[in-house]
């Protein structure tokens, strides 16, 4: 790959990032703080996850570790108010632990669910 093609990807990957931070500090500054959450054991992971037809939470995590370049250490189904998420946890480059909350149905990333 020429320089010039490497720099273009550099430079894409920078902005994709720094697209993603503003977007995760303007949730935050706007969502109320979350309500007590209750988190399942595996096996009642697997069986809510086919008794409601959930995302699959190892592809989010898999999809989040590529987008966020973080290392994937675990999801855990959890129930937060009347909803169902994935907490999703990944290491990142610098060290410290992201947990990011995923809307267990849709395999959504939710608004402000990123916690540093």
């Amino acid at each position: 790959m020429s320089a010039a093609g490497c720099f273009a990807r550099r430079a894409f990957a920078v902005a994709v990032l720094a697209a993603t931070a503003a977007a995760v500090r303007s949730a935050r500054a706007e969502d109320p703080p979350p309500a007590h959450m209750q988190c399942f054991t595996m096996a009642q992971t697997r069986g809510k996850i086919e008794a409601h037809k959930l995302a699959d939470p190892f592809r989010s995590m898999r999809e989040l570790a590529l987008r966020l370049q973080g290392e994937p250490l675990g999801a855990k189904l959890c129930q937060l108010g009347e909803g169902l998420i994935y907490e999703i946890s990944l290491l990142r480059r610098d060290g410290h632990i992201v947990k990011i909350h995923v809307d267990a149905f849709s395999g959504r990333v939710r608004s402000g669910a990123i916690e540093y």
